[in-house]
Order: C-alpha cells, then sequence, then structure tokens
C-alpha cells in the first residue's frame, strides 16, 4: 500500500484515533478502580459529608462524589494546591494554585465530570517593567481569590484581587473584582479598591458583599 494513497491515509487517521480512544478508555478505567473514600495510601484534601477531594496513591489529585463511586482527575499532585474549596450538590469548586500562585477557579460535576476553568481577574493594561521590551503594552495578571461561594446547581461566585500579595513583582493594582458564573455566563458584578475581601455570602440564591462598607447584591441564576 502506497503511504501516499488516500487508502493510506485514512488507515493511518482510524489507527490514530483508535490509539487516542484506548488511551481514554484506559485513563477512564484507571480512575474508575481508584478508591472514593478515604483509605489507605490516600490523603484527603478536602471533604464534606458526601464528597472529597484527594490524592491518590499514583499521585494524582481526583475529586469523587460517594454516590457515584467514581474517581475525577483533577491533576497531578506536586505542585497544585486546592483553595477555598466548596461543595454543593454534585459539584466542587475550588482555587487551583500552582506554585504559589492562584491560576484559576475550577468547578467540577463530580457525577459527569464535566470541569470548567475561569481566569480569576480582570488583567491590567499597562506598560513598563511588567512588559518585554518588544510589547511596551501588555496585559498582566497576578491574582489572588479571597472568597467563593457555590450554588447547589454549579452556579459560583469569587472574589479577586489582582496584584495584592506579596509575591507580584511591581504591582500596578491591587485592583479587586467580584466575579459571577450562572446559567447567564460570565461576569464582573463589582470592582473597586473598597470591596471587602471576605465579605462574600451566598443564601439561596442571594449573593451580597460589601463595598466601601454597604452591602451589595446579585443573584446567581
Amino acid at each position: 500500500m502506497r503511504m501516499n494513497s488516500p487508502r493510506y491515509k485514512l488507515r493511518a487517521l482510524f489507527l490514530g484515533l483508535a490509539l487516542v480512544a484506548a488511551l481514554v478508555l484506559a485513563s477512564s478505567a484507571s480512575a474508575s478502580r481508584i478508591p472514593c473514600r478515604p483509605s489507605a495510601g490516600t490523603f484527603t484534601i478536602a471533604q464534606s459529608a458526601t464528597a472529597r477531594i484527594f490524592t491518590a496513591s499514583n499521585a494524582n489529585d481526583y475529586a469523587c462524589l460517594y454516590s457515584s463511586g467514581r474517581a475525577r482527575y483533577l491533576s497531578p499532585g506536586e505542585h497544585y494546591l486546592y483553595e477555598h474549596v466548596r461543595f454543593a450538590g454534585p459539584y466542587v469548586a475550588f482555587v487551583m494554585n500552582i506554585s504559589a500562585n492562584d491560576d484559576h477557579v475550577g468547578v467540577l460535576n463530580m457525577r459527569t465530570g464535566k470541569l470548567r476553568n475561569y481566569a480569576p481577574v480582570t488583567p491590567i493594561t499597562q506598560t513598563g517593567a511588567n512588559c518585554s521590551t518588544d510589547v511596551p503594552v501588555c496585559r498582566v495578571v497576578c491574582p489572588t481569590v479571597s472568597a467563593l461561594v457555590l450554588k447547589a446547581d454549579g452556579a459560583l461566585a469569587w472574589i479577586a484581587t489582582n496584584f495584592f500579595s506579596s509575591n507580584c513583582m511591581n504591582p500596578p493594582g491591587p485592583v479587586v473584582d467580584v466575579w459571577r458564573h450562572d446559567a447567564r455566563g460570565l461576569s464582573v458584578v463589582d470592582t473597586g479598591t473598597s470591596i471587602s475581601l471576605t465579605s462574600l455570602r451566598l443564601s439561596g440564591s442571594s449573593l451580597t458583599w460589601k463595598n466601601a462598607g454597604l452591602v451589595q447584591s446579585s443573584t446567581l441564576f
């Protein structure tokens, strides 16, 4: 069979797809054998009465809803930390911290395995030291998430600060945002330097926080 023939190319494509499918099935089968509940060789990172995030004996991190009995892969354990973990219904939300920096906000449906990740803050447009010499104007981030809430349908909100942490070099901020993601999509519902960093609260679908000492509100749909 000639390598440049249509038949050869079709066969190569089929074999490539079959290999990808085999790898996915192997990963899925491996995850299905990992015990959900606390056991020897696993380390619980965060837990509720119905679920947990944990490091398994293979050094990878997983989340599991006990009623489903299936471990959902999150990340390799090394250099990854989970902050502000919140459980609600079949969902878990968290701040993924990579090498001592808040990288993104994640929310996982532990029943289906669907994972969504969001950038935690709005980039700051600036010039100068944080930009490379060939790009004098750039958009920079150095986020710190200070509060996170989660609703049982997977809607969530958080407060994040850009350029507030001592890990940030040459801070042009700080800028504080209140973010929301629900059935309407992702949006910033408040921004400013007077937002109380840990004031975010969720009661039912009602979301509140404080800005300059005054209670502000929104709704998670």
